[in-house]
């Protein structure tokens, strides 16, 4: 009996750009999400985001990009400081406001109505 080492074998076709040994280790593995993981954590992700346009399977290609981009996004807020406040910037036309103030506010528009 001989036991391979798939993340050896993921590592090598990332690095070496082997799209169809790649394709094939991903298609195959019940441990996908724990090989890019691992892979992540010890190379630039973006390596294998770049490779991922390549495969013949259109629904690996699909999971795949989805999984980098949360570990790209989950890296990216980790680089947010703690200190970093967020805020909303709000763009208000006030042609618009003026306009929908006449159309809307007359007050003939506005009749009293009788609640039964």
């Amino acid at each position: 009996m001989m036991l391979i080492n798939i993340n050896n074998i993921f590592k090598d076709a990332v690095l070496e750009e082997n799209v169809d040994t790649l394709e094939k280790v991903l298609s195959s593995s019940d441990t996908r999400i724990d090989l890019i993981e691992e892979f992540s954590k010890q190379h630039d992700i973006y390596r294998l985001i770049n490779i991922i346009p390549k495969f013949r399977s259109k629904g690996l290609i699909a999971n795949i990009q989805d999984y980098c981009d949360l570990i790209v996004s989950r890296d990216i807020k980790k680089e947010i400081p703690n200190n970093f406040e967020s805020s909303v910037v709000k763009y208000i036309h006030q042609k618009n406001k003026q306009e929908n103030k006449i159309k809307h506010l007359q007050e003939e528009t506005f009749e009293k109505r009788v609640v039964s």
